[in-house]
């Protein structure tokens, strides 16, 4: 014979199976499991920022019933959070480097920067298809230095263009706050990265290029800087601003 389960009205009943993980970051997330009377499972479910029955500083972010047999429902509640480090918030913030190659226009390449001017813009007029000049002159005929001439030899086989090294550094931490206004107002300018960042050959330097905020329950934001690195001129200092 099937056994019946006694269930009270106006009671929570915590069941096994419950977990707790805390990732590299430092964010804190555990999954309970609760019984109750089915008549009673929408009054008594956790909502979103109530606290963990053992663990204080975790709230509940999500939660769901589901109505099984006779007068049971089986309430699940997800709960996020951070611990108090002591002050310092980013002692279990991770770092990360990205490095890829994207095309840029032949004649920003470093080795191309002494072309005069007057050669650079034939140069342009012929990549865009152009063989003469406003005033009905040839573009090919103003290209006499050797290197308009050794660019001019690339354009001809097709090559407009070169890949550039683009590298990224990131850090990432979670603590009990939205991201702040000091953190906002570095982005887009010159900035030196955070972390264990290898250094820049030559007079390449950084610009914060962003910021994310990802926010989980009341006090856990996942937040995340990004840096870029210039090329090999650095980032303009009359057009960016040092941080």
């Amino acid at each position: 014979m099937a056994k019946q389960l006694a269930i009270q009205r106006n009671t929570l009943y915590p069941q096994p199976g419950a977990t707790i993980k805390v990732d590299k970051e430092g964010k804190w997330t555990a999954t309970e499991i609760y019984h109750v009377h089915r008549l009673d499972a929408v009054k008594l479910m956790p909502r979103p920022g109530t606290g963990h029955p053992e663990i204080g500083f975790i709230s509940v972010v999500d939660a769901s019933i589901e109505f099984g047999e006779a007068d049971i429902a089986v309430i699940t509640c997800q709960y996020a959070g951070v611990e108090d480090n002591g002050g310092d918030e980013k002692a279990n913030a991770t770092y990360s480097m990205d490095i890829a190659v994207t095309d840029e226009h032949l004649l920003l390449c470093h080795h191309y920067k002494d072309i005069v001017t007057r050669e650079r813009e034939a140069l342009k007029g012929i990549i865009a298809g152009k063989d003469k000049d406003d005033q009905g002159n040839k573009l090919r005929d103003k290209i006499t230095s050797a290197l308009g001439i050794e660019a001019l030899s690339k354009i001809d086989r097709g090559q407009v263009s070169y890949y550039c090294p683009k590298i990224t550094w990131k850090e990432k931490w979670v603590c009990k706050r939205s991201v702040g206004a000091g953190e906002l107002n570095k982005v887009g300018k010159i900035d030196t990265p955070l972390g264990p960042c290898p250094p820049l050959a030559g007079t390449r330097n950084w610009i914060r290029n962003g910021c994310t905020q990802e926010q989980e329950g009341k006090h856990a934001f996942t937040l995340q800087l990004e840096w870029l690195a210039s090329n090999e001129e650095g980032w303009d200092s009359q057009i960016y601003a040092f941080a």
